[in-house]
């Protein structure tokens, strides 16, 4: 593929505070259930956004092909499309998987909710 339009950088600084939530979480860092209940709020509007985001992606990756600017190492066209064709699929499997988490997500808070007034 040609170079994107847009930088990788906010998937970076999504990962990079997945990361550091993950090690406040590790070291203690929730004081109380309502605490629990926001950061689960949060990931789940994350998870949200992600099942969202995915078709765009691969709206964009079959934009690409069509306009000539994929390329596939064997230089096959036919190899090229099944590539982007194996990629939206699991694009596909993807975005039901975030959609499941975010509605998990869900269930987890409320259950939160009822151990304490947020």
């Amino acid at each position: 593929m040609d170079h994107p339009a847009t930088s990788p950088a906010p998937a970076e600084q999504a990962q990079h505070a997945l990361r550091q939530l993950r090690r406040e979480a590790g070291a203690g860092g929730y004081e109380s259930p309502a605490d629990l209940y926001r950061t689960f709020g949060s990931l789940s509007l994350l998870a949200d956004d992600l099942s969202e985001l995915l078709p765009d992606l691969c709206g964009q990756l079959e934009e690409a092909l069509l306009a000539g600017r994929v390329r596939h190492l064997s230089a096959d066209a036919q190899e090229a499309c099944d590539a982007v064709a194996s990629a939206a699929h699991s694009i596909s499997v993807a975005r039901f998987t975030a959609l499941l988490v975010g509605q998990e997500i869900q269930k987890a808070q409320a259950a939160i909710r009822e151990l304490s007034a947020v």
